[in-house]
């Protein structure tokens, strides 16, 4: 038989969540995008296959939340390497390029990777910065050319980041986050508001937003967070997610509390998006990747199904890349993970030095971007 495939998935089980799908499917795949997905595909109708068995065959990745501006913004570092071993095909940089340095992100970083890489352009001028702080003076803020750089470039600006934390923006937060709306809504675009040890009320925030705009570190232990000093979320919170707010973790190496995912899971407040917030800081913990993030809201009592719709199909909408972004379906772009739930007993950690052991842990065993395999299957667990 003249083989039909490029590149056939075979034996794995199908999770995805966009389409309510999950169980055993091959998925077969063409000239860099999905061809079929179907209960069984003859071997010999690929050139090449990869045995998924006792594996999950998912949508790539979508790493929400990291920074990637390797070589210009402090934070940056070089995602290819990380995104590749870990399933995921598309990483959104979190502001740090800015207006003024945003065609540079585009042209050098962007084109350059092999993961597919979008941002939200900072408010900031020249995007996230160490001390002296992006607002510390608002006469850095530059609403207007943020906007127009994200309105000029639907291909890979995709929101506006603000940070209103202290230290950012000293006592102007109220401010910054008024000029972050302006350029959203300029834009048409959400805006990413990064929260933790502000000295705006979590409350004002959280009224302030508009429905799609983003909380990020939404499960910061760095005071004020959505949750009062007795663990009960503070209302402003559950409304603004009700209203379509949406909350993402943002783990990254200071904000996320297990303590404090605890208490919201159990008063029903579920992450719309789970990230990892990777950066030239992020070292050996407590982060680690993304799927080491996916496995601690696992054993912290979210559902398969939830946290594969937290960094797949709840990410692509968020940025209005659901047609485009977060799911399986023949004629999609290739861009697949595949994942399992293997037997790895691991002790993992939290912002504060909470302790979580884990029995199990989701591992990445293949990464295919646009049906290119690149990461191989690594062997069974």
């Amino acid at each position: 038989m003249t083989a039909q495939y490029d590149l056939l998935l075979a034996g794995g089980t199908v999770l995805d969540p966009a389409s309510g799908r999950h169980g055993p499917f091959d998925v077969a795949i063409s000239d860099g995008r999905i061809a079929a997905i179907e209960p069984r595909l003859p071997a010999d109708s690929a050139r090449q296959v990869l045995d998924a068995r006792g594996r999950y065959v998912t949508p790539g990745l979508i790493d929400f939340h990291i920074h990637a501006y390797w070589g210009v913004n402090p934070f940056g570092f070089d995602v290819d390497p990380i995104c590749k071993a870990s399933g995921v095909t598309t990483a959104i940089d979190a502001g740090s390029a800015g207006p003024v340095n945003f065609l540079g992100f585009r042209r050098f970083i962007a084109a350059q990777t092999r993961t597919r890489l979008l941002a939200f352009v900072c408010v900031a001028q020249h995007g996230v910065l160490l001390a002296p702080r992006e607002l510390n003076d608002l006469g850095f803020a530059d609403p207007e050319a943020a906007a127009r750089a994200v309105a000029e470039h639907r291909d890979v600006g995709v929101g506006i980041k603000v940070r209103v934390d202290e230290p950012t923006v000293q006592d102007h937060g109220r401010e910054a986050l008024r000029l972050a709306i302006q350029a959203g809504e300029a834009s048409r675009a959400p805006i990413m508001v990064h929260i933790g040890y502000t000295a705006l009320s979590i409350e004002e925030i959280a009224d302030t937003l508009r429905p799609g705009d983003v909380i990020t570190h939404c499960f910061t232990p760095l005071a004020p967070s959505i949750v009062d000093e007795r663990g009960l979320l503070r209302p402003p919170v559950r409304a603004a997610q009700e209203r379509g707010v949406i909350l993402d973790v943002g783990h990254a190496s200071r904000h996320t509390s297990f303590a404090i995912v605890r208490a919201c899971l159990a008063q029903g407040i579920v992450p719309n998006i789970i990230s990892s917030d990777l950066h030239a800081f992020s070292g050996s913990g407590p982060v680690v990747d993304l799927p080491t993030t996916l496995t601690k809201f696992l054993a912290l009592g979210m559902s398969l199904e939830q946290v594969i719709a937290a960094c797949t199909i709840n990410a692509a909408r968020a940025i209005g890349w659901e047609d485009r972004l977060g799911r399986l379906a023949v004629g999609q772009v290739a861009d697949v993970a595949v994942l399992e739930l293997a037997d790895a007993p691991a002790t993992l950690r939290d912002s504060v030095g909470e302790e979580l052991h884990v029995d199990q842990q989701l591992k990445a065993r293949a990464t295919i971007r646009q049906g290119e395999l690149v990461s191989p299957a690594g062997p069974a667990a």
